[in-house]
Formats: structure tokens, C-alpha cells, sequence
């Protein structure tokens, strides 16, 4: 089972991430130098990124040392609020001091197969090595046990060989560039932050599944040799939960 950190409310939760961050970027910059971090789109981050940019917590971070990427993106315009990437940078990104060619966007602008490709050379380009290993994911989950632009039911989860796809999700008639389960599974540090108490079902059927539990994508990110995964909640969210 990941190692699950819950903490009494959303804005405890949000500290708490915040002060992993600071220590992730902290750790990677001073072992070699850069941190490479994919952030996470959705509403539950949003008091993360706000606590991030204010001073208390910006001013630990040297961010010129630090590569922001997305782990999906919704194929919107990339000036509007859907836009994981739009809404990062109106709360976090222009509030501190990372240069623009620091941060990699998702090229919304491209059709979506163009897209996902383009942004796998990019990641591909960042790394310069044959295995793309980011230092820090963050990920949610939706009450549906998605998380990034892995949905149930869709075919970026078979997915082998390609770090990033384009993903068609059907309930929400959108389409969507995802990173890959392959790609997830090479990161260091894989950190699910989750809140609320209507996804307090799904935390528990993730972390807890009985024999006769259908799989989400959720669950197919494991711990593995190297490193564990993390989770941190807010006590709603595990309400479901023996931890």
C-alpha cells in the first residue's frame, strides 16, 4: 500500500505540500543541479500553487533551477481557465521569478496527435537520455478514479511505448493530451494530492480494494524498486479509509 499522510483540513493539506515541494526542489537542485517537476491541473492544487507564490515559500526556491512541465492538458485555448497550464501561471508561474524557458506548455495550438508528440520530443529534449525520469509528479484524482488524462475505459491505458498521447474522453467530449502510465512510472517521486469527502469512495476502493474490485487508472500506479508512491489528503478524503 503507498504511504498515505492525511492531515485535518484542505488548507493544512496545502501547507503541507507546499513545504514538499520546497524540500523536493531543494533536494534535486542541490544533487544535481535543476528540478524537473510536472504539476497537476484541476481545482484541488489551486491553494498549493497560491501558497507556492507568496514569499514565505517562493523565496526557498531557486527558481531559476526549476523545469515546469504538465502531466495533461485539456486541448482548449491556451489563454483560457480550462487550460491547466493558463491557470497555473495565473496563480503561480507569473508570480515568481522562473524563466519563461523554464516552463513547457502543452502546444494546445497543434492538432491534438501533433501535440502529444510534440510535447513527448520536448520532454524527450529536456532529459537528453533515452529514459525521461521527472523528479516530481503531482496528480490528482477524480471521483471516477482518473487521474492526469487517464480515464476509465480509454485507450491511452494499454498505452506501452509513447510518453505522451492524446486521449479522447467521451463522457466530457474533449479531447485531451495525457503523459503516459510508462512515463508516470519512471519518476522519482510520484505524489498524489487529493481532498474532499466525495472522493473519500474512491481513496478507499484505490487504496484498500477487496478481490473483487474493478481496476481504475488510479490504481495502476504502483510503488516500485526505487520509490514509493505518496499520498497526501485531507482527513475527508480517507474518511473512507482504515490509515
Amino acid at each position: 500500500m503507498p504511504t498515505v499522510k492525511p492531515y485535518k483540513n484542505y488548507e493544512v493539506l496545502c501547507k503541507a505540500t507546499a513545504d514538499f515541494f520546497v524540500d523536493t526542489c531543494s533536494e534535486y537542485i542541490g544533487a544535481s543541479g535543476r528540478v524537473s517537476i510536472a504539476l497537476s491541473g484541476g481545482s484541488t492544487p489551486e491553494g498549493l500553487y497560491k501558497l507556492l507564490a507568496t514569499e514565505k515559500y517562493a523565496s526557498k526556491i531557486d527558481w531559476n533551477k526549476v523545469f515546469i512541465f504538465w502531466g495533461d492538458e485539456r486541448c482548449v485555448p491556451a489563454d483560457t481557465k480550462e487550460n491547466n497550464s493558463y491557470a497555473a501561471t495565473q496563480v503561480l508561474l507569473r508570480h515568481v521569478p522562473i524563466p519563461a524557458e523554464n516552463i513547457f506548455p502543452v502546444p494546445v495550438h497543434l492538432p491534438p496527435q501533433e501535440a502529444a508528440k510534440a510535447y513527448e520530443e520536448s520532454i524527450k529534449n529536456h532529459f537528453g537520455a533515452d529514459t525521461a525520469a521527472f523528479d516530481l509528479i503531482l496528480l490528482g484524482m477524480g471521483e471516477d478514479g482518473h487521474t492526469a488524462s487517464l480515464f476509465p475505459g480509454t485507450d491511452i491505458l494499454n498505452e506501452k511505448n509513447k510518453l505522451v498521447s492524446a486521449v479522447y474522453v467521451e463522457k466530457l467530449k474533449m479531447d485531451r493530451i495525457s503523459f503516459t502510465l510508462p512515463l508516470i512510472d519512471q519518476a522519482k517521486q510520484v505524489v498524489f494530492m487529493v481532498s474532499g469527502a466525495g472522493k473519500a469512495a474512491m481513496v478507499e476502493k484505490v487504496l484498500d480494494p477487496q478481490p473483487d474490485t474493478e481496476e481504475v487508472p488510479t490504481m495502476l500506479i504502483h510503488d516500485n524498486d526505487e520509490r514509493e508512491v505518496l499520498w497526501l489528503t485531507d482527513e475527508a478524503a480517507v474518511s473512507m479509509l482504515h490509515v
